[in-house]
């Protein structure tokens, strides 16, 4: 599985070209999520180095959603409770094949802490020579979907941000890696800072 073209949005197409070249490249790299999926485990050196290349990609992500997310328009406003009582879910039991990612529940977040922990943690994470890799597989894989379809993650960006502009700031964090790996980063981080200071101003 690979990224899509480059999807018409608001975003100048040089840029989202830009992140799915990144993300082909993670994928010819460390395989796409299936082939993440299908491996177990990870060595910790191996695993080091495919966090790295994940966080650049999901860095470029959020930036574009951001972008994508100030384009939108201005939601109306909906009560807090009515919302949890419409999105109220019933539990299901759910099974993780590693050959069937399109299965897979995941989503994209793009408002989540910077600092993951180490599904491991602590001292004991430290001590273990081989990882879990569904957890890295499941994370490529909310990735690919951001980027295919992101008109659904932009509006849904749109309407936490509304409500919480001083977030938008966070989405224009990267980790120092990222632009060495695509051209022109430059341009990211400036249609990203416009992008935050529309919410911002309100």
């Amino acid at each position: 599985m690979s990224a899509a073209t480059a999807p018409v949005t608001h975003a100048p197409p040089l840029l989202w070209a830009a992140a799915r070249a990144l993300i082909v490249t993670i994928f010819n790299l460390f395989g796409d999520p299936g082939a993440i999926a299908a491996l177990h485990t990870h060595r910790k050196s191996e695993r080091r180095l495919l966090l790295k290349w994940l966080r650049a990609g999901e860095a470029l992500m959020r930036h574009l959603l951001l972008i994508e997310a100030a384009h939108c328009a201005k939601p109306n406003p909906q009560p807090l409770a009515n919302k949890r009582l419409l999105n109220k879910r019933t539990r299901r039991l759910m099974s993780f094949e590693a050959d069937k990612p399109e299965a897979w529940r995941v989503t994209f977040r793009c408002l989540s802490s910077q600092h993951r922990r180490s599904s491991s943690g602590g001292a004991r994470g430290r001590e273990k020579r081989f990882h879990s890799a569904w957890p890295l597989a499941e994370r490529a894989e909310a990735m690919l979907r951001a980027f295919n379809h992101p008109e659904a993650y932009a509006k849904r960006l749109a309407r936490r941000l509304c409500a919480t502009p001083h977030r938008a700031a966070g989405l224009t964090r990267h980790p120092e890696n990222l632009p060495h790996l695509i051209d022109d980063f430059a341009a990211f981080s400036q249609a990203a800072d416009a992008a935050r200071r529309r919410f911002e101003s309100g």
